[in-house]
């Protein structure tokens, strides 16, 4: 090559996270999974669930961006994780595809 270096600055990771790009894939990834996530519920026959499902954004205490598919219910965790009384039904990982204690 011509002699081209490029040294990485760690300094710009918070520049990195915060920008727009960064923020609006994150954005863009969960709004692919909240429609398959509500369909799930649906499918479930968790219509009041399905509804509740939506996206939030938020930016950390220090500073790192998140976008995250969310059931806005008292109940959310319950369906999630399952209880003695309700049964496990992983609606947001599954439509994540997301594995948790090697459970799809």
């Amino acid at each position: 090559m011509s002699g081209i270096r490029f040294e990485f600055d760690p300094r710009s990771i918070p520049g990195i996270m915060q920008s727009r790009p960064v923020r609006g894939a994150l954005k863009a990834e969960a709004d692919r999974i909240a429609p398959r996530a509500r369909a799930i519920a649906r499918s479930d026959g968790l219509e009041e669930f399905a509804d509740s499902i939506e996206v939030v954004q938020e930016i950390r205490p220090r500073g790192r961006p998140t976008a995250a598919v969310v059931a806005d219910r008292e109940d959310a965790a319950d369906h999630e994780h399952g209880t003695s009384s309700t049964p496990r039904r992983r609606i947001l990982g599954r439509a994540a595809h997301t594995r948790i204690d090697g459970v799809t």
